[in-house]
């Protein structure tokens, strides 16, 4: 072999020691890529795959260890999760992500007195940017009432507002019933609502959870006053959580006074079941069972009893809010008379949305379709009353303070019926201040 092949080979070797290196590093960075955009896509399982094949030769890799840290945590593996962020505190002790994710991990297991002092370690920093200490500090306020047996929430809400017909489609101004329209000429008024309600819940433990509520509506007429109402209402509804389903139960007592009279009590037994289909998407079902019970002899033939079966589907988009679609079917049937306006089938269809706005607003728009089939004939119309009502609405809140929203209401309300005196329509524009505590 002659010295100049001698020479040749070894350039070839110092060529091959130094690209070598750097092609392998370009071979890690290209999984290292492919890995980081599978786990942007939620592509969890394929992207830990490749971070555990590049982490088996480069264990000290924080990188690496963060993200297969926060794979685990979004499939659930808690524990796991926690180990690959201690593996990034073990080299780093100060670093402030690792140990968000990990106190961030004890508070997705319940284990909320690790939680809390994992988050008030983080909170001491004092270089912790101002966003991430409000985030924080909301967390630590979510583990102290989640720990606490007993908390008491409520909210006051004072509407001022305008009814172009007083005499018929009550359901679009008073809170919680829907009074008999009377079928007589339009007349409008202006008038004031207060609303208080208070809530109590008992966290007996982690699964069982006792909610009571107390609930006072008054609403006034401005010259109408015979149509004045008070609503006393109360309930008691203990659930259980299983998983990602929560099933209610309960019974509750109402009492209404109408023209500064006692009206009727109203017997309810509820149940319910609220499931989370996905992160995104919510299934509320409920039942409610209530027998109607009016004061005066009078009014005995009107006693009955009401079926109810609501079904709400929520749906938050990333971009268009949140969407409410409803379904709600009830069945109203007399006790012991035979009036026409008692006995009805109903369902009802809605579609709201609640959207964000600049400058702190957020809207919620609503359409609604009621239809209510009556099961007598009446003579004096010579038919079965049959109701078709259409609902639209506009709502505008915006905070105020912390605690005081301010909000703005406009509806409309157009009722057909196959009997001419319940043909109807009407407009409400209403303004609310909102109180919460």
């Amino acid at each position: 072999m002659n010295l100049l092949n001698i020479k040749k080979r070894l350039f070839m070797k110092k060529l091959i020691f130094i690209l070598l290196p750097l092609f392998l590093l370009a071979n890690e960075n290209t999984h290292y890529n492919k890995a980081l955009k599978l786990f942007k896509e939620k592509k969890y399982q394929e992207a830990f795959e490749i971070f555990e094949t590049l982490s088996e030769n480069d264990l000290g890799n924080q990188n690496i260890n963060f993200y297969m840290g926060r794979i685990l945590f979004e499939m659930g593996e808690y524990d796991m999760a926690i180990s690959y962020f201690e593996r990034i505190l073990f080299s780093q002790p100060t670093n402030s992500r690792a140990q968000l994710e990990i106190a961030q991990s004890y508070l997705m297991q319940k284990n909320y007195i690790l939680a809390t002092k994992e988050f008030e370690t983080i909170l001491s920093k004092k270089d912790l940017p101002e966003k991430v200490r409000e985030n924080i500090k909301k967390r630590i306020e979510f583990i102290t009432r989640n720990m606490q047996k007993h908390f008491f929430t409520g909210v006051l809400i004072f509407n001022a507002m305008y009814d172009s017909n007083t005499n018929n489609g009550t359901e679009g101004t008073i809170y919680y019933y829907n009074l008999p329209t009377t079928g007589s000429k339009p007349e409008s008024d202006f008038t004031a609502q207060v609303i208080s309600v208070l809530n109590h819940s008992y966290k007996y433990n982690d699964k069982v959870t006792i909610d009571n509520s107390l609930t006072l509506f008054a609403q006034d007429y401005n010259t109408v006053s015979d149509k004045n109402i008070e609503v006393l209402s109360l309930s008691v509804k203990p659930s259980i959580t299983d998983g990602k389903n929560k099933y209610t139960f309960g019974f509750g007592i109402d009492k209404v006074r109408y023209n500064d009279a006692s009206l009727y009590g109203a017997y309810n037994l509820f149940l319910g079941q609220t499931r989370i289909i996905s992160k995104t998407t919510l299934n509320d079902i409920n039942l409610k069972l209530t027998k109607k019970s009016y004061d005066k002899i009078a009014d005995k033939n009107k006693n009955s009893y009401v079926f109810e079966l609501k079904n709400d589907f929520k749906y938050k988009t990333e971009n268009i809010g949140l969407f409410n679609f409803g379904i709600n079917l009830s069945k109203e049937l007399e006790i012991n008379s035979s009036s026409t306006e008692i006995n009805k089938n109903s369902y009802e269809l809605s579609l709201s949305n609640s959207y964000p706005l600049p400058n702190k607003f957020s809207m919620t728009s609503l359409i609604s379709t009621k239809k209510s089939m009556y099961n007598d004939y009446n003579s004096g119309f010579s038919n079965i009353r049959n109701d078709e009502t259409t609902t639209l609405s506009l709502d505008l809140k915006r905070p105020l303070a912390k605690n005081l929203i301010l909000g703005f209401t406009l509806s409309k309300l157009k009722n057909n019926s196959n009997q001419g005196a319940y043909d109807y329509d009407k407009h409400i524009i209403k303004t609310s201040l909102i109180y919460t505590f």
